[in-house]
């Protein structure tokens, strides 16, 4: 999700992406729902933000402020088991980053689970000031982009300091259970989902698990849970006058090996991120496990165009492809 605003210009809008998890709700109903929340203001205005991916974003303006409502998939609308009750895990974690850390975080305004209102769960959430730095970085230099990639680390860094009592996603976390056990059920859940709607991912279940088991022992470093943002790419930094405002969309958080964050991902790393998180280098068992989160990201990226019901396939042949590199690498590795 992208909440794009220039200061007196309300919201400007950048790529639409049609998704069947994007709540159609009507303008009266949005009304209803900002009226529950904020009894005591007139709403003036509700724009639709159109960038996110997932849930259905709105502005809504009263007399005397502005502020975000987040909007989650319909209940019948099959989601990514990861994906199931995120919108919860994702206002929980917001407020944990918020009173652990000094990180800029949205402040939650008003959550509503009960479907009274809306058929949908819901929350609303304060405005940053500012653009997602994806839509506005052309208009930096070389050293201004920078040192928005090495304060993004550093942030990123602050994040992971927070430990947890188990490995999994923020809302399904596993207690006493191994991080490489884990993860291994990450990949039974995206073959299991991948089942439920018939999609061929070019190979099975078993493989990825005899694959794994074999690089077992990479894994076996990994023994504190850290938080993890997970979705933080520029689209998800808020930057004004060349500084970071915030970070949004918390909702795919978990508790990991903070090698799975996005900022490590082999086609996404940043020498300056890198600097700005302390990461000078990487030994021979961190490279494996970024091997296999790369591969887990693409799995998940070649199941979300046919879930979703994206206009074109572009991402699952992209993911495919992105796969069919991978897999080589990571069948070359012998403990």
């Amino acid at each position: 999700m992208q909440q794009d605003n220039k200061k007196g210009e309300g919201v400007k809008s950048y790529k639409t992406m049609d998704s069947i998890t994007k709540s159609s709700i009507t303008d009266d109903t949005i009304r209803k729902i900002a009226e529950n929340a904020f009894p005591s203001d007139k709403v003036k205005e509700v724009r639709e933000l159109t960038g996110g991916y997932f849930n259905a974003a709105y502005l809504v303006a009263f007399d005397k402020k502005e502020v975000i409502l987040k909007i989650a998939p319909p209940k019948k609308v099959p989601v990514m088991s990861y994906e199931k009750d995120i919108m919860r895990a994702e206002t929980d974690c917001m407020e944990l980053v918020k009173d652990r850390t000094d990180i800029p975080v949205p402040d939650i305004l008003f959550c509503d689970y009960s479907h009274t209102v809306c058929p949908s769960d819901y929350f609303f959430m304060s405005k940053l000031e500012g653009m997602s730095f994806s839509s506005i970085k052309e208009t930096f230099t070389e050293e201004e982009k920078n040192l928005i990639e090495f304060h993004t680390g550093e942030y990123n860094s602050r994040i992971n300091s927070i430990t947890g009592e188990g490995f999994g996603y923020y809302n399904r976390v596993q207690k006493g259970i191994a991080w490489f056990e884990v993860f291994l059920s990450f990949f039974a859940d995206i073959f299991k989902d991948a089942g439920a709607i018939g999609l061929d991912t070019g190979m099975d279940y078993a493989s990825i698990e005899e694959l794994l088991t074999r690089h077992k022992s990479y894994f076996a470093e990994v023994t504190t849970p850290r938080l993890l943002h997970w979705d933080l790419w520029e689209g998800n930094v808020f930057v004004m006058d060349k500084r970071i405002t915030g970070f949004i969309d918390f909702e795919r958080c978990m508790w990991a090996d903070v090698l799975l964050e996005v900022g490590f991902r082999s086609h996404y790393q940043k020498p300056h991120f890198l600097a700005g998180y302390g990461k000078k280098e990487f030994t021979e068992a961190e490279k494996v496990r970024i091997l296999w989160y790369d591969l887990y990201l693409f799995f998940l990226a070649l199941m979300e165009s046919d879930y979703r019901k994206y206009p074109d396939r572009g991402m699952y042949f992209w993911a495919k492809e992105q796969i069919e590199k991978t897999l080589p690498q990571l069948k070359e590795i012998r403990p």
